[in-house]
This record gives structure tokens, C-alpha cells and sequence, in this order.
């Protein structure tokens, strides 16, 4: 039923080793999560012929390496930096900031700059995918002027429904939405200057990996000041309205995973910690 997504590097030259800090500790092997590093003739690790294929590209082997000895064909060495060089918040602090991410559902209207989402979208392409296929592709609205154009044909999207089926829920939201509209609010989009969606090919088994790597657009987003809000109506529409999807691009073949509203906040909060429920777990 599902096909494997061909990977967009080929790993040609493989694993190399510098043999002069090569310890041969065999860590490289252990991490490898396709068991694909074997150690050759002289102990130095090398990629199995037979297990090749199995490479996922994770970069396992590099990152993991206490000696700095391994680098791989498809990896910017340059871009390969000692962990204990990266700065990283203290623990307490790593979960202030989980905790204290807000829905932002009023923006400024002003649009970001492409700076921003270059570093949002560079922390995004560290997010977890199944066997590292990294299959999301994205579609963001650039212009405030983009945008509300999405949001008019939810709006459109709306109208069929109302004319389809006058009395079901959906088209009650949608008169409201459509009302709203008529006195200048966006219900819809909350006035966003951008939405960010993630797509992946249908054929692909995962697709929750368009969710983790909205969760992470949203944390970074969240680093830098940026406000996001999960584009429910806009995710629901572009999966059944046609001229949506034509207008975002999204091919036949392609799934929505879902969508952020992206921009600004017009307000901060103040005070931290609403209630939640606490977390429901079985202890086996």
C-alpha cells in the first residue's frame, strides 16, 4: 500500500575517517540506527557493502564521535560544530519556555522578515522524522495581501457549504465566519500576516511528521518572539476545497498535515501557568 520515498541525497562517498584521531571505540557502529557501520581490516570503521542501503542519513555517526574522526559524504563539514560549543538553557529554563507558550489569536500587521524565518526554518530541519525521510514540504503565505486571499477562499469554501446543506453545522459556522468577515474581522485567520502549512506525499506512512515539525516551527517561532496559532479552519479547508488547494500549490498527490497562523503579537501575557488538566497516565 505505501511506497518508500526516495531519498534526495545519495550516499555516494560514505563514511570517511580521519585514522589519525581515529581511537577505534567503535561508538560510531553502536549509534548507528541501521547497524550499517562495521570496522574493516585495521579496526577503523567503514560502511558494510551489504548494509548500505540501510543508511538513513541521520548523521549519528558524525555527531556521536568523541575523537571528531567521521564525516560523512553529504555533511557540510564547516556546519559541524562541538556540542560543547551551543549554548543551551539550564533545564528549568528549557521547560519555563515549553510552559510558557501562548495560542496568539491577535497579530500586529506587519509582515516578518525573511531573517526570521530563515533561523525558524533552520531549527525546524532538526525535527524528528520516521527513518529521517524529512518528507514535509512547505507552503507560507509571504504577504499579508497572500493571506487574506486564503482566508477568502475559506470563505468561498463556506458558501458551498451553506449552499449545499444550509442548515448543517458547518455552514452555520460558516454564516458566522462570513459575518464576521462583512464587519471587518477575520475570524478565520485572526488577521496573521502569514500562514505556514506542511504537506507531505499521500503515499507516505507518517504523517504525523508534518505535526512534530509544525510543533517545532511553533516552539521556534515561540524563541523569537513570534506568535502562531493552529490554522484549524485553514488545514480543514485546503483538504477539501479545491480552488484552496490550487492556489496553495498542493499537488494531488499531497497531504496537509495542518497549518500555523504566523506573526506579531499584538499583546503579551502578563502572568503565566493557566490551569490544565493534569496528565493522564498508565503506569505499567
Amino acid at each position: 500500500m505505501f511506497k518508500r520515498i526516495e531519498r534526495s541525497v545519495i550516499l555516494m562517498g560514505g563514511l570517511s575517517v580521519d585514522e589519525s584521531k581515529c581511537t577505534k571505540c567503535g561508538l560510531c557502529a553502536k549509534v548507528c540506527p541501521a547497524d550499517a557501520i562495521e570496522p574493516d581490516d585495521f579496526g577503523f570503521p567503514q560502511i558494510s557493502e551489504r548494509r548500505r542501503g540501510r543508511c538513513i542519513e541521520c548523521g549519528q555517526c558524525v555527531v556521536f564521535c568523541p575523537a571528531g574522526a567521521d564525516m560523512l559524504s553529504f555533511m557540510d563539514a564547516e556546519k559541524v560544530v562541538s556540542a560543547a560549543d551551543i549554548e543551551t538553557p539550564s533545564p528549568d529554563a528549557a521547560l519555563n519556555f515549553l510552559k510558557t507558550r501562548r495560542s496568539v489569536r491577535r497579530f500586529k500587521d506587519e509582515p516578518l522578515p525573511r531573517g526570521t524565518f530563515d533561523k525558524i526554518f533552520d531549527a525546524v530541519s532538526q525535527a524528528p522524522s520516521a527513518v529521517n525521510l524529512q518528507p514535509v514540504r512547505w507552503i507560507v503565505t509571504e504577504t499579508p495581501e497572500k493571506t487574506k486571499e486564503a482566508a477568502n477562499l475559506i470563505l468561498c469554501w463556506f458558501r458551498e457549504l451553506i449552499f449545499k446543506n444550509p442548515t448543517s453545522r458547518a455552514a452555520l459556522l460558516g454564516a458566522a465566519m462570513i459575518a464576521k468577515a462583512k464587519s471587518g474581522e477575520d475570524g478565520l485567520l485572526r488577521g496573521a500576516p502569514h500562514v505556514a502549512a506542511a504537506v507531505v506525499p499521500k503515499e507516505h506512512r507518517w504523517p504525523e511528521d508534518g505535526t512534530i515539525a509544525l510543533t517545532y516551527l511553533e516552539l521556534a517561532a515561540h524563541a523569537l518572539g513570534v506568535g502562531c496559532c493552529w490554522g484549524g479552519y485553514f488545514t480543514t479547508a485546503a483538504r477539501n476545497f479545491a480552488p484552496l488547494r490550487d492556489f496553495l500549490g498542493i499537488k494531488e498527490e499531497e497531504y496537509i498535515c495542518g497549518a500555523q497562523m504566523m506573526g506579531l503579537p499584538q499583546l503579551r501575557p502578563v502572568r503565566q501557568y493557566p490551569a490544565r488538566r493534569k496528565a493522564e497516565i498508565n503506569w505499567l
